[in-house]
């Protein structure tokens, strides 16, 4: 008789920020290669926002999306992005990681890095820093951010004009 069979979800959020790298399917934070301690539900709302990158993403829908139909306030939500926000170095006033939007909700606003594919790694080795090739490199990644980046694509090959050679 086989075995159990593991499932993955594909929307699971896998981001590389900074130091830190966030692996959903996996349970774990850790930040130059160290386990963040981060309690389960910081640790979801924090996979939530990461999940639609420079998005904002109400308090209702977070509320919905960690603590389900249950009754909660806003104070828990207020709470744990608090915690997520300590345990990334975040400041609220300077925000690198999360943005408040005042009576609205909240924004994942870190730079995704490129993904540990082998090829990702190779660029980010290399120091190749051309804006066109680190955002398709960023492709890579997954679907999450796929829009963000085909925008910023755009406008850099908007403002350098391609050469092509005629033979």
């Amino acid at each position: 008789m086989p075995g159990p069979t593991l499932k993955t979800d594909a929307s699971a959020a896998r981001l590389r920020f900074d130091s830190f790298d966030l692996d959903e399917a996996e349970a774990r934070l850790t930040c130059a290669g160290q386990p963040v301690a981060l309690a389960p539900k910081p640790f979801a709302v924090l996979c939530v926002l990461a999940r639609t990158p420079q998005m904002l993403v109400s308090k209702n829908a977070l509320l919905d999306a960690v603590w389900g139909h249950r009754f909660v306030t806003e104070s828990v939500l207020k709470s744990a992005i608090s915690e997520v926000r300590a345990a990334l170095g975040d400041d609220p006033k300077q925000p690198r990681y999360i943005e408040t939007v005042s009576r609205r909700g909240y924004r994942f606003i870190a730079a995704p890095l490129a993904a540990a594919s082998q090829s990702a790694a190779g660029v980010e080795r290399t120091g190749i820093g051309h804006p066109a090739l680190t955002a398709l490199t960023a492709l890579c990644r997954g679907d999450a951010a796929l829009a963000d980046l085909i925008r910023a694509l755009a406008a850099t090959l908007e403002r350098e004009q391609p050469v092509l050679n005629h033979s």
